[in-house]
Formats: structure tokens, sequence, C-alpha cells
């Protein structure tokens, strides 16, 4: 028969100690089928309700420019090709022209393909589009 070496009595300590939680961890110790959880702390138990009764807050709505620019970029958007490029005329009277574009709630971005600012992540709101078109070459 062999002895058990100093290590792994000591680890074996260690870990009894860790789960008795004599060391002081905030971490809850797993309890298995058997154990007494009579003392534990139990708090009210909510009622249930009816959603018909307490419906869902409406979304927030889009203005006529923020829902105006999200359908014309969306039309261009879902005509792109394999190139990916998304050219977008803003208010200003600025053209960009776009690759990995990513429409999200509130706003687009993608990354700027011409001009000074090549390679730039562009973020832009819905309300400043004018039109949009797929493709790399301004009007």
């Amino acid at each position: 028969m062999r002895t058990p070496s100093p290590l792994s009595t000591s680890a074996a300590r260690e870990s009894r100690d860790t789960r008795s939680g004599s060391q002081g961890s905030d971490v809850p110790i797993p309890r298995g089928r058997g154990d007494n959880i009579a003392g534990a702390a139990q708090g009210p138990v909510p009622e249930p309700e009816s959603a018909a009764e307490n419906p869902a807050p409406a979304p927030p709505t889009d203005t006529a420019a923020e829902a105006r620019g999200r359908r014309t970029l969306s039309t261009a958007f879902v005509m792109l090709g394999p190139g990916g490029h998304l050219t977008v005329e803003l208010s200003g009277g600025r053209a960009i022209i776009l690759r990995d574009v990513v429409m999200r709630r509130k706003d687009y971005c993608g990354t700027e393909v011409l001009g000074r600012a090549e390679g730039a992540h562009f973020c832009g709101r819905y309300d400043e589009v004018v039109a949009a078109r797929p493709g790399g070459a301004p009007a």
C-alpha cells in the first residue's frame, strides 16, 4: 500500500477548506440534493400578470426625415453587389463611398473608400441621407 505524498495531502486539505468556505470566499458553495436549505432566505413570489393588461411600451418612432433616409439607404443596401460599395449623398451636398456598411437602429456605419479620409470609419444619421445607390462612382 502506498503512502500519500505530503503534496497530495495538502492539496486535499486545501480543497476541503475551500469547499467549507473557511477561506472567506464570496463564491457560493454548491449544495447537493440532501443538503438542508430550510434556513435559506426567501423573497416574495411575484404575482403573474397579463401581457394584455400591461403592454410593452411602444418603440420610439422615427421622424419623417429619418424614415425617408432609412428607406432610401436600405433600398440601395439590398442591391449591393460583390464589390459591396455604397454611394451615399448627404444633405450638405457631400457624397461618400462606403464599403462594409452596417445599418443599425439610429445610424449606419461603414469604411470610406475614396477621398482624404480613405480607410476611416464613418457613421451617419439617417436624416442626413438624400440619395443612395450601389456602386462606387459619385454622380
